[in-house]
């Protein structure tokens, strides 16, 4: 009889069907298993240990400041670090060193995943976007370094540990962060990061201190004043600085921190030499925009004068107009990602018109008096968003202005149009604006191409007035021979549409409406004098036109960025 015969038969004995012992043997199987995985993920789970994979890791990837992303790609640990941070608390007593080390690994594998890129910038959302997983949940880049490390660990030496992924971060190290040495790692890093020139300096010829923008964006954690920030740093640094300098902020680098960047030429340096007062304003537009609590200041001074132009099809002359426009802007940084600005516009004129066509008629708006020639004051006033509207094309933005008139009569138009009487002298529009731009740039190596689209929309006030649309398209190619000095040329065409005129309108008798356009081209040259200041000078020649006045533009901006 053999094995499983006899094995029947003592079943058979026992009663107990076929059926019902495949069942238990299989249910036993799976159980057995069940408890084997169980065990073993136990095992597993115990087993990986974290620290030592993240120094593994950063050891292996890391040199000099800067990361090795082409390799980090195909690193099979990262995926493994990163999982086991999504899964598991912070170890009991190490959550410091733990979750600076995330914060390091969570910037690594975000930047490997869309590599290559030219910076963690170009994706608006890299610190706010909730993309990684801490313990089962969601959070954010920002959230982990401010909702968690700082606020449960006050400790601003964290601010050269975790490290962002640009060379204007302190550089990152080849190890992790470990508990039982915490706090060496910690001094050690804020001693070579407040002693090293490229990060921060001083020049005794302008009596500065130049620091990085951290100490900005943090400024609290460092101490209360200029005094106490200055004796913070004091404290790590071997050369003193001097309390009664004045502290300037230089800009910061977001270039990535590659280790697969183009090498530096003998001698030189990939990076920007914070010592030659940085070169970010210099690709600063009118589209760009400011992250949360920056701001900027902007004066841009217009000359107009005019001696001609054309109307109906004539050349009209025989006296020079001159409009002097003094536009002030402020604009703030409301978010973090710089994907939302907020300003404010004021617009201060004066104008003058004069028999004498020469250039000596010019001084007639420098007359500062409302009469029939000349005219002067606050003439509008407006509030401004703009916004990235595309979280990954950094270069492109949108800019909305709404303008309100603000003085009586800016046109200079009386009440008796039937009479022909014109009374005060023309000083601004008489009527609501709406003022929209489309910004898109790019730049490559020491060139930048600028471009805008407008879409301007003025809205009659009263029956007397005529509506209008002016569509302007510009273009700016800038170069940039050194750090401090760009020159550029601008070219821009304006269309402009009107309607709903006044058929008793003494100036425009037409019931269907005027068409308008011009061209204007120039030349422009900024200076940077400092990090955050910079000064500009464009002439402008209007050297064509339709129902328009053919004149020339002389322009001084002064652009002053700021927290």
């Amino acid at each position: 009889m053999s094995v499983s015969q006899s094995l029947y038969c003592r079943l058979r004995r026992k009663t107990i069907p076929i059926f019902s012992l495949s069942v238990y043997l299989i249910m036993k199987y799976f159980s057995t298993l069940l408890f084997s995985l169980l065990i073993s993920t136990g095992f597993s789970q115990n087993d990986f240990d974290f620290f030592a994979t993240a120094d593994n890791f950063l050891g292996t990837h890391c040199s000099d400041g800067k990361v090795d992303y082409t390799a980090v790609k195909s690193d099979p640990n990262l995926p493994k670090l990163i999982e086991y941070i999504g899964a598991n608390a912070s170890p009991g007593g190490q959550e410091k060193a733990y979750l600076i080390n995330v914060y390091n690994l969570f910037v690594i594998s975000k930047i490997a995943n869309s590599y290559p890129v030219g910076s963690p910038m170009d994706d608006s959302g890299f610190f706010t976007d909730k993309t990684f997983n801490l313990n089962g949940e969601k959070t954010s880049l920002d959230y982990l370094e401010n909702g968690i490390l700082r606020k449960e660990h006050t400790d601003p030496r964290l601010h050269f540990a975790l490290v962002c992924g640009a060379l204007g971060c302190p550089p990152i190290t080849n190890f992790a962060y470990r508990t039982e040495f915490l706090d060496t790692q910690l001094d050690q890093q804020a001693n070579l990061a407040l002693n090293n020139s490229a990060f921060v300096y001083s020049t005794d010829d302008s009596k500065t201190i130049y620091l990085s923008e951290i100490f900005n964006w943090y400024e609290e954690d460092f101490g209360k004043n200029k005094k106490e920030v200055i004796a913070y740093i004091n404290g790590f640094r071997t050369d003193k600085f001097d309390d009664s300098y004045r502290v300037q902020h230089y800009p910061y680098d977001w270039t990535l921190n590659d280790a697969n960047a183009s090498k530096p030429t003998e001698g030189g340096s990939t990076a920007p030499n914070p010592t030659d007062n940085g070169t970010n304003l210099q690709t600063f537009t009118a589209g760009s925009l400011l992250g949360k609590g920056k701001s900027d200041f902007t004066l841009f001074n217009t000359l107009y004068t005019q001696d001609h132009g054309e109307w109906m099809g004539s050349r009209f002359g025989g006296s020079r107009e001159t409009f002097v426009t003094h536009l002030f802007q402020y604009t703030l940084g409301v978010t973090k990602n710089k994907r939302i600005n907020l300003g404010v516009d004021v617009n201060f004129r004066y104008s003058g018109r004069s028999s004498d066509t020469t250039l000596s008629g010019v001084s007639t708006a420098f007359s500062f008096r409302n009469n029939d020639t000349a005219r002067v004051g606050v003439t509008s006033v407006g509030l401004r968003v703009k916004v990235q509207p595309f979280k990954n094309v950094s270069d492109f933005s949108i800019q909305s202005t709404f303008l309100i008139p603000t003085i009586e009569d800016p046109e200079g138009r009386s009440a008796d149009l039937s009479q022909g009487i014109t009374g005060l002298y023309w000083a601004d529009w008489n009527r609501y604006t709406w003022w929209n731009q489309i910004f898109y740039s790019k730049t490559w190596g020491d060139f930048q191409l600028f471009t805008e689209v407008d879409l301007w929309f003025r809205f009659r006030r009263n029956e007397t007035q005529i509506s209008m649309l002016d569509i302007p398209a510009s273009a700016f190619l800038s170069y940039f021979p050194t750090k401090k000095i760009t020159v550029y040329a601008m070219t821009q065409h304006v269309h402009r549409f009107t309607n709903n005129i006044a058929p008793n309108d003494p100036i425009i008798n037409d019931p269907v409406g005027v068409s308008m356009n011009y061209t204007a081209s120039g030349v422009g040259f900024k200076y940077q004098f400092l990090p955050n200041l910079n000064v500009e000078l464009l002439y402008t020649n209007f050297w064509r036109g339709r129902n328009s006045g053919l004149g020339n533009t002389l322009n001084l901006g002064v652009k002053f960025l700021t927290k």
